[in-house]
């Protein structure tokens, strides 16, 4: 908002004298002093808020939203069976065979 200052002019009553001739009955004219009203304008500065306004040009740069395709490689899930071996250590008897000796006396 821009201030402007406006002159206003505002009546002011002031007196003034002024001396007037009238004709009286006698033959004699004489000024008489007679008193006069008159309006005089004088001016009032007064102040005055006043909005201006301006064009203004701007240029803007609006992004187009564009469409791209592109091949993604999706993989798939294949469930499979799997054999897992653990290790186990048992103890177990196993029995052997084993070879004894025998002397035999044989008669002669």
């Amino acid at each position: 908002p821009q201030i402007q200052e406006e002159i206003v002019h505002v009546p002011k009553i002031m007196q003034q004298e002024r001396i007037q001739q009238q004709m009286v009955e006698m033959v004699v004219e004489v000024p008489v002093p007679m008193i006069q009203e008159e309006i005089v304008h004088v001016p009032k500065i007064m102040l005055q808020k006043r909005i201006s306004q301006q064009l203004v040009e701007e240029v803007v740069e609006v992004p187009v939203p564009m469409i791209q395709e592109e091949i993604v490689h999706v993989p798939t899930i294949i469930t499979q069976e799997r054999i897992v071996q653990h290790m186990v250590e048992m103890i177990v008897e196993v029995p052997v065979p084993m070879t004894q000796e025998e002397i035999v006396h044989v008669p002669m």
